[in-house]
């Protein structure tokens, strides 16, 4: 697994924030993450954890 930059990371955060903002809108979108979950880069699932936000 490649290492993200602390702006990748945090510009998938707040993807996803905004995805959760409006889940109805951005159902498909939020399942494909969901799906894609353990891709995800540890540091993204750490903050988002931190922030009690669970896909």
């Amino acid at each position: 697994m490649s290492k993200f930059s602390s702006q990748e990371i945090e510009s998938q955060y707040n993807l996803i924030k905004t995805l959760l903002s409006d889940p109805e809108k951005y159902n498909d979108a939020l399942d494909a993450i969901k799906k894609d979950i353990t891709y995800m880069p540890l540091e993204l699932k750490k903050k988002l954890e931190e922030e009690n936000i669970t896909l």
